[in-house]
Order: C-alpha cells, then structure tokens, then sequence
C-alpha cells in the first residue's frame, strides 16, 4: 500500500491544530504521512502577546517549543523551513539549515496567517532573536513617559489596557482611532463606549475620527523620541509608538501558484465554503485556512481552530470521496481585555449580547489561554 502525503504549510493556531487532528487521524492506517513546515523554532502565542511589554519573563510564557507538537498526535514530521514555490502537487521547502528539498504531496492545507506589527507577533526565526526583541520594547516602555498606540481595534485596546493598567498615572498612553468610537461600526456601541471608558478611566488619552500619515510620520523602529502630526493638525509628542493596525495576510504562496486564486482588492484567498481553494475543481485537493481565507468574518486565532476542525474532517471526506462539510462563519464574537481585571466582550446570542469586565477577566483577562495552548502543543505549563 503506497502512503500519501499530507503537507501543512504553516504552524499558527489553524496549522499546527490541523496537523495534530491529522496525525492522530491516521495514526493507525499509517496509510498518509503528515508534514507540518513552519519556520520558526517556536510557536508565539501572539494572543498573550500584548502582556510581554508590561511583565518580565512573560515571553516565557507566550514562546512554545514545537518540540513536542506530535508527542500525543500519532506520527507527524516537522520541518523547520520555508516554502519557497507551491506547484499543483509539489513544493520546494528551503530548510533553517539552508538545504532544499522537494516534497510531493496528495493533499495540501495552507495556514500561512498574517503579518502584524510587534508585539503582537514576532517576525524571529528562533527564541533567542524573539525574546531580545521582546526585552527591548520592554524596557523601552519601562523608560518611556509618553506612548503612542495608533489603531482602536482589539489589539490597539488590550495593549493600551495592559500598559495603562500596569503604569497607572506613571505613562502618558494616547490612542490615535479613525473611527468616531473604538472598534469599527458593526460592533455595538454598548460594547465600544464599555472600552472605551474603561480606558479613559485608566487615563488613558483617546483620539477618535483622526489618523496619522505614515508616509508624512517615519515611525521607524517605535522605540525613539516621537513628534506626530495627524491629519487633523493634532501634534503628539511621544519616546514609544506602537503600530496596532495593518495586518497583512501573507498569500504570495498560493498567488505564485495562481495569481486567480487571490482577490486583487482583499488580497484574500479565494475559498469554497468547504475551504478548497475555489478555482473550478482544479485545486479541490488543496485548503486553505485562518487569516489568509476570503471567509466573511473577523479574522481571530479560535477562529483558525474551527477552520481547523471541519478541514481535518473534510480531509478525510475527501479522501473516502464523500461530501464535505462546509464552513458556517458564526456571528461576531469577541472578548477585548483590559489588561488583567477589566474589558467587554459580545457573545453571538440573542442578536449580540455585550458580557462586562467579570466575564471578560475569568474567561480570558488572567490567564490569556496560556496554559491551554502549552498544554495543546504538549509544552510544560509555566
């Protein structure tokens, strides 16, 4: 009996979950060979992320060895590489070690997630480089006395929550949003102004329905002395300045392999509602998952999770050629801390039900799924 392959391109919340539900799938056929090809020596819990800035040795924490990814999960390989070319049935993966090497594959998933200003996510390649990274805008943030968040969105809110938080009245923080309300428009205004009071009660500055040229405005590295004119004439001194918009989703892999398969506006892959790459039937052996979909909704790391599920599934449907299941984008939920004690969230219940801080801080704020994503990648709590 000949053994298909299955690659895993892409070790984020989508791509390593996918991978272990695979290799425990097949782990007694020993009938398909799961490969998982990430770059980086360790997984960065970028939902903990935040919390790095304000709390020394959190990078502990949030920085998971994929050691172990497969320890509970069957026979799956890793390789510590980058996909280099994506062809209809092959790739060429360059490994950290600087060798190249072609696979052919059967199947295929995509989860090559998004780009994302620091801290939210980490560019390095290995711990070491992460965490010297981490420890400089730390210290940096020790240092300063006024920083700049410049984005309302979940990501500009928590970080601006866990700095004022921590600092209390010791930071100047402001918070530059282009929307008239944190968030955007088609979240409740119960749970924008809940936030945004919430900040301002910690002192935190906001600055609503005005932005900040970045082509008039060199930000540069973030970690020095700052003079910022926004576009409604607003000058804002500060020593720190973090970046919490510009998400970019990183589909120059599956445009290389068909440049129709990547909507020009979104930049977005196009999927089928089962999360095959939707170009007639020519790629139904090929998913895609996480940020880089075109799927309406809130792009959120439990998101790529339920991603994660129905392909798994849908994988083994493919294989005994059965019906796929197809994915259901579920109404918006969201849980936006402020950090350990306060923040807002909406629950896709009763036409969107707004939770308050006592929720928000059981269910998320004082544990961040730190220890639930350690124990998924079967890492030693800490």
């Amino acid at each position: 009996m000949s053994v298909q392959t299955i690659v895993i391109v892409g070790g984020g919340y989508g791509g390593y979950a996918v991978a272990q539900k695979l290799a425990s799938k097949f782990n007694k056929s020993q009938s398909h060979q799961i490969i998982l090809i990430e770059r980086k020596s360790h997984f960065y819990h970028s939902v903990a992320g935040l919390r790095t800035v304000v709390e020394d040795g959190f990078e502990e924490k949030v920085s998971i060895p994929y050691d172990h990814l497969f320890d509970k999960h069957g026979q799956g390989k890793l390789i510590h590489g980058t996909v280099i070319k994506l062809n209809k049935n092959d790739l060429i993966v360059r490994t950290n070690d600087g060798e190249e090497q072609n696979i052919t594959f059967e199947i295929a998933v995509i989860a090559t997630g998004s780009n994302y200003p620091r801290p939210a996510k980490f560019d390095a390649e290995n711990k070491e480089d992460g965490t010297k990274e981490i420890i400089r805008q730390r210290e940096a943030v020790k240092n300063a006395q006024k920083i700049l968040i410049v984005g309302g969105g979940p990501v500009g809110i928590e970080l601006a929550g866990e700095i004022a938080s921590v600092y209390e009245n010791k930071k100047e923080v402001t918070l530059v949003h282009g929307e008239d309300n944190l968030l955007s428009p088609n979240f409740p205004n119960k749970l924008r102004d809940s936030l945004a009071n919430q900040l301002k009660d910690l002192n935190v500055k906001l600055i609503l329905g005005d932005r900040i040229d970045f082509q008039k405005n060199n930000i540069g590295d973030g970690l020095s002395k700052l003079t910022i004119t926004t576009e409604k004439e607003q000058v804002i001194e500060s020593d720190v300045q973090f970046v919490a918009i510009g998400a970019k989703p990183n589909t120059s892999l599956v445009e290389s392999l068909n440049g129709s398969l990547v909507d020009e506006n979104s930049h977005l892959v196009k999927v089928k509602p089962t999360l095959q790459l939707d170009l007639n039937d020519e790629y139904n052996h090929i998913f895609a998952i996480g940020d880089i979909t075109n799927v309406p909704e809130t792009k959120l790391a439990f998101r790529a999770g339920l991603h994660a599920d129905l392909v798994s599934k849908n994988i083994s449907s493919f294989i005994d050629i059965k019906k796929l299941e197809e994915y259901k984008p579920m109404k918006e939920t969201m849980f936006v801390t402020i950090g350990k004690k306060g923040g807002a969230g909406l629950l896709p219940m009763f036409g969107g039900l707004v939770v308050g801080s006592m929720m928000v801080r059981n269910l998320k704020g004082k544990h961040l799924f730190v220890d639930k994503y350690r124990k998924e990648l079967n890492a030693p709590t800490q």
